[in-house]
This record gives C-alpha cells, structure tokens and sequence, in this order.
C-alpha cells in the first residue's frame, strides 16, 4: 500500500462504485478523472474496472489515449460480468484505489460490485428522467449491501449541471430544483458538482489532439469532487452522510 500520509484512514485498497441504471449519466468520465485525481494529487495506485455492459465507453477512450501516447496515470481492464466482485478481490492487493464503472440498465453487474465498495457514487444529471432513476438505483444498492458487512457511504454527484452564476453562487432554477428535491429524499449530494465544461463534453467522443492531447491533465471540477471524496478520510470525528450499515 502507497497510502499518502495525509489519509490515513484510507482504506486498503479504498474500492469506489459509480452507478446509475441508466446509461449517459457520466459515469465513466467521472470514473476516468476520479481515477486521475487519485493517481495524480495523491501518487496512488489506481485501477477502473469498466463493468458497463452496455457500453465500453471506458475501455474505447483509454486504448484511444494510449495510442495517441498520452501517458494515462492509471489502469483500465473491461470487466462487464455479473462477477465483477471476483475481479475486485483479484485485484485488490495490487492496488490503492478501484473505481468501478457499472450501472447502465445492468442491476445484477451493479449490484455486484457494491458489497465490495467502501464508497457509492450515484450519478445523474439534472435531468428529471435520470434523478428519477436515483431511487430505484438506491434500492437495487441496498438490496445487494445486505450481503456486505462493510459500511457503504452513498452519495449523489450531479453531472451536466447548468451554471448561472450571481454573487458566487451557482442559481441555475434546473440545478437548484433537482438538487433540492434529491435532498429533500435523503439523499447525500456531493457540494461539488461537474458542469458541461469542454473535457467533460469532449472526453469519449473523437480523436485526441486539436488542444486535447491529455484531456484528463486537466481535473477541473473533479479535483473538488475528489477533495470532497476523501474528506471523511481525513478526519476522525462522526459524519452526517448517508451510511449504509449492514451487519454481516
């Protein structure tokens, strides 16, 4: 374990799920600068399962940079099987951070990866559609977290946000509206969130190059997502976050 001293708490290895059972929400962009975030800010170890049956975006964009010679600071196998718990035990004592991209309509590969997961990132957009699916995503996790004796954190990233921005705060009515109403269900979000900026836009569609040569040099939004991630890591007092407590 490469564990930073400045996360002690870490665990080993710390295994992040993204999921959504709708495809398009963001999760393997998130997963890919999450990954960079880890790899790069924090000098750890870091390996994304693409566990998306559905699309393999993931495993597209990193062969892509790979042969356009971008030095991509992780590493990526494709893993879309129903026993993607399997893989995240193989690969456990090789490295610090496994983020899973699952989700995409497939509950079983999803709810496979979560009882292995120390933290769980639902995605969605603003979109009412997708933050609709948060719920029915939130029950097929907690199903799958009674065959876990781990306590899962469970917390929403909003992604596609809309920014209209007065006296530093973000006021878009769309954001404030879902936003308000994920809350108002319980639900954990995420303080940061990821606006429609250019890499966000470009990451898994076209070539690299014309000014996108390392599009994930560039955290941008994601590195205060990342902060935010690991915050509880860094502190020893209770947190109000939405915990899934299962006994084994």
């Amino acid at each position: 374990m490469t564990n930073s001293p400045a996360l002690p708490q870490l665990p080993e290895p710390l295994v992040v799920t993204l999921g959504n059972l709708k495809g398009g929400v963001g999760k393997t962009t998130s997963a890919f600068f999450l990954a960079s975030y880890f790899a790069t800010v924090h000098e750890l170890r870091v390996l994304v399962i693409d566990a998306d049956p559905l699309s393999q975006t993931g495993y597209s964009w990193f062969r892509r940079l790979q042969k356009a010679d971008v030095a991509v600071p992780f590493e990526l196998i494709a893993f879309p099987s129903r026993h993607v718990n399997d893989c995240i035990t193989d690969n456990a004592g090789q490295y610090d951070v496994i983020i899973v991209d699952a989700g995409g309509e497939s509950a079983e590969i999803f709810k496979a990866a979560v009882p292995e997961s120390d933290e769980l990132i639902l995605v969605t957009s603003v979109s009412p559609s997708e933050v609709k699916r948060v719920p029915s995503t939130y029950r097929a996790a907690e199903e799958a977290a009674a065959e876990s004796n781990r306590n899962i954190r469970v917390r929403v990233l909003m992604t596609k946000v809309p920014v209209t921005m007065k006296n530093g705060v973000n006021v878009s009515t769309e954001f404030r509206s879902q936003r308000g109403n994920l809350e108002d269900a319980g639900y954990d979000v995420f303080e940061a969130y990821v606006s429609a900026w250019k890499w966000y836009r470009e990451s898994a569609d076209g070539e690299v190059g014309d000014g996108a040569e390392n599009p994930i040099a560039d955290l941008g939004e994601y590195r205060e997502v990342g902060e935010e991630l690991l915050r509880p890591y860094r502190k020893t007092d209770s947190s109000d976050e939405v915990v899934m407590e299962v006994s084994a």
